[in-house]
Protein backbone atom coordinates (compact mmCIF):
# COMPACT_ATOMS: atom_id res chain seq x y z
CA UNK A 1 0.00 0.00 0.00
CA UNK A 2 2.78 2.09 0.61
CA UNK A 3 3.61 2.01 -3.08
CA UNK A 4 -0.03 3.06 -4.27
CA UNK A 5 0.47 6.04 -1.18
CA UNK A 6 4.13 7.02 -3.44
CA UNK A 7 2.33 6.58 -6.20
CA UNK A 8 4.86 4.09 -7.80
CA UNK A 9 2.28 1.95 -8.67
CA UNK A 10 -1.14 2.91 -10.03
CA UNK A 11 -3.23 -0.36 -8.37
CA UNK A 12 -2.92 -3.09 -6.38
CA UNK A 13 -4.92 -6.52 -6.75
CA UNK A 14 -5.69 -8.58 -3.42
CA UNK A 15 -7.91 -8.74 -0.63
CA UNK A 16 -9.59 -6.39 1.01
CA UNK A 17 -8.22 -4.91 3.73
CA UNK A 18 -9.51 -3.38 7.01
CA UNK A 19 -9.00 0.27 7.30
CA UNK A 20 -8.16 1.63 4.15
CA UNK A 21 -9.10 5.48 4.56
CA UNK A 22 -6.87 6.95 2.01
CA UNK A 23 -7.87 3.82 -0.88
CA UNK A 24 -10.84 2.73 -2.64
CA UNK A 25 -11.60 -0.97 -3.32
CA UNK A 26 -13.63 -2.64 -6.14
CA UNK A 27 -14.89 -5.50 -5.00
CA UNK A 28 -14.52 -8.20 -8.01
CA UNK A 29 -15.02 -11.67 -6.75
CA UNK A 30 -16.09 -12.94 -3.28
CA UNK A 31 -13.43 -15.42 -2.39
CA UNK A 32 -14.54 -18.51 -0.61
CA UNK A 33 -12.01 -20.29 2.48
CA UNK A 34 -11.67 -24.04 1.05
CA UNK A 35 -10.19 -26.86 3.32
CA UNK A 36 -8.26 -29.14 1.01
CA UNK A 37 -7.86 -32.69 2.94
CA UNK A 38 -5.59 -35.84 1.54
CA UNK A 39 -7.19 -37.95 -0.68
CA UNK A 40 -6.38 -40.84 1.96
CA UNK A 41 -7.82 -39.36 5.22
CA UNK A 42 -10.72 -37.84 3.01
CA UNK A 43 -13.76 -39.17 5.01
CA UNK A 44 -16.93 -37.96 2.01
CA UNK A 45 -17.31 -34.20 3.75
CA UNK A 46 -18.85 -32.00 1.09
CA UNK A 47 -18.50 -29.24 4.09
CA UNK A 48 -16.02 -28.52 7.36
CA UNK A 49 -16.82 -26.17 9.69
CA UNK A 50 -14.21 -24.54 12.09
CA UNK A 51 -14.44 -27.19 14.98
CA UNK A 52 -13.92 -29.83 12.50
CA UNK A 53 -10.33 -28.92 11.75
CA UNK A 54 -9.63 -29.59 15.16
CA UNK A 55 -9.16 -33.63 13.60
CA UNK A 56 -6.42 -32.83 11.52
CA UNK A 57 -3.08 -32.46 11.45
CA UNK A 58 -2.98 -28.82 10.42
CA UNK A 59 -1.41 -26.72 7.78
CA UNK A 60 -2.08 -23.08 8.19
CA UNK A 61 -0.79 -19.34 6.17
CA UNK A 62 1.74 -17.91 8.76
CA UNK A 63 -0.14 -15.00 10.78
CA UNK A 64 1.71 -12.64 8.26
CA UNK A 65 -1.02 -13.47 5.35
CA UNK A 66 -4.67 -11.73 5.22
CA UNK A 67 -6.10 -15.28 5.26
CA UNK A 68 -4.64 -16.58 8.16
CA UNK A 69 -5.93 -13.39 9.96
CA UNK A 70 -9.40 -14.05 8.71
CA UNK A 71 -9.02 -17.85 9.90
CA UNK A 72 -7.84 -16.48 12.92
CA UNK A 73 -10.52 -13.98 13.49
CA UNK A 74 -13.51 -16.69 13.15
CA UNK A 75 -12.09 -19.25 15.22
CA UNK A 76 -11.22 -17.04 18.06
CA UNK A 77 -15.28 -15.81 17.64
CA UNK A 78 -16.20 -19.32 18.44
CA UNK A 79 -14.01 -20.00 21.23
CA UNK A 80 -11.75 -22.30 18.72
CA UNK A 81 -7.71 -22.56 18.85
CA UNK A 82 -6.08 -23.99 16.38
CA UNK A 83 -2.63 -25.54 16.60
CA UNK A 84 -0.80 -25.53 13.26
CA UNK A 85 1.11 -28.42 12.53
CA UNK A 86 2.97 -26.46 9.76
CA UNK A 87 2.77 -22.40 8.86
CA UNK A 88 3.92 -21.75 5.63
CA UNK A 89 4.27 -18.11 3.59
CA UNK A 90 2.12 -19.38 0.67
CA UNK A 91 -1.02 -21.19 -0.61
CA UNK A 92 0.73 -22.94 -3.06
CA UNK A 93 3.68 -24.50 -0.21
CA UNK A 94 0.39 -25.54 1.96
CA UNK A 95 -1.51 -27.62 -0.85
CA UNK A 96 1.66 -29.11 -1.87
CA UNK A 97 2.36 -30.30 1.63
CA UNK A 98 -1.27 -31.61 1.58
CA UNK A 99 -0.77 -33.22 -1.64
CA UNK A 100 1.86 -35.37 0.47
CA UNK A 101 -0.47 -36.30 3.09
CA UNK A 102 0.88 -33.86 5.51
CA UNK A 103 -2.38 -32.49 6.87
CA UNK A 104 -5.23 -30.33 6.00
CA UNK A 105 -4.53 -26.82 4.72
CA UNK A 106 -6.87 -23.68 4.90
CA UNK A 107 -6.49 -21.69 1.64
CA UNK A 108 -8.62 -19.61 -0.32
CA UNK A 109 -10.53 -20.99 -3.16
CA UNK A 110 -8.98 -18.78 -6.30
CA UNK A 111 -5.81 -20.38 -5.17
CA UNK A 112 -6.31 -23.99 -5.99
CA UNK A 113 -6.46 -25.74 -8.91
CA UNK A 114 -9.18 -28.53 -8.13
CA UNK A 115 -7.75 -31.13 -10.49
CA UNK A 116 -5.23 -32.69 -8.50
CA UNK A 117 -6.33 -36.45 -7.22
CA UNK A 118 -4.22 -36.69 -4.21
CA UNK A 119 -6.83 -34.45 -2.13
CA UNK A 120 -10.06 -33.45 -1.73
CA UNK A 121 -11.63 -29.90 -1.75
CA UNK A 122 -14.45 -28.93 0.10
CA UNK A 123 -15.45 -25.32 1.53
CA UNK A 124 -15.35 -24.06 4.91
CA UNK A 125 -19.07 -23.65 6.67
CA UNK A 126 -19.54 -20.77 7.98
CA UNK A 127 -21.22 -17.49 6.52
CA UNK A 128 -17.98 -15.33 7.33
CA UNK A 129 -15.48 -17.85 6.09
CA UNK A 130 -15.00 -16.00 2.63
CA UNK A 131 -12.95 -12.17 1.42
CA UNK A 132 -13.54 -9.85 -1.16
CA UNK A 133 -10.57 -9.69 -3.75
CA UNK A 134 -10.84 -6.77 -5.92
CA UNK A 135 -8.41 -3.61 -6.80
CA UNK A 136 -6.88 -0.94 -4.45
CA UNK A 137 -6.24 1.99 -5.63
CA UNK A 138 -4.90 5.53 -3.97
CA UNK A 139 -8.61 7.54 -3.23
CA UNK A 140 -8.42 10.50 -6.24
CA UNK A 141 -5.98 9.15 -8.07
CA UNK A 142 -6.53 9.53 -12.28
CA UNK A 143 -5.18 6.67 -13.81
CA UNK A 144 -3.64 6.37 -17.23
CA UNK A 145 -5.54 5.04 -20.11
CA UNK A 146 -3.03 1.84 -20.40
CA UNK A 147 -3.85 1.28 -16.39
CA UNK A 148 -7.62 1.18 -17.18
CA UNK A 149 -7.19 -1.31 -20.20
CA UNK A 150 -5.85 -3.95 -17.95
CA UNK A 151 -7.83 -2.82 -14.92
CA UNK A 152 -10.64 -3.83 -17.07
CA UNK A 153 -8.83 -7.29 -18.22
CA UNK A 154 -8.13 -7.91 -14.79
CA UNK A 155 -11.86 -7.35 -14.24
CA UNK A 156 -12.67 -9.54 -16.84
CA UNK A 157 -10.17 -12.30 -15.93
CA UNK A 158 -11.21 -12.72 -12.12
CA UNK A 159 -14.99 -12.66 -12.93
CA UNK A 160 -14.36 -15.66 -15.09
CA UNK A 161 -11.99 -17.26 -12.52
CA UNK A 162 -14.76 -17.05 -9.81
CA UNK A 163 -17.43 -18.68 -12.62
Amino acid sequence: LGLLQQQEVEFYIGPELPNLTDFQFESILDDPLMACIPTEIYGGEKKLLLSDLLRYPLILLNRKTAVRGLVDRLTAAEGIELKPQYEVESAQTAVALVCSGLGVCVVPGIAISRNDERMRVVPIDHRDAHRSVGIITARGYVHHSFSEQLMNLIRTNLRELAN
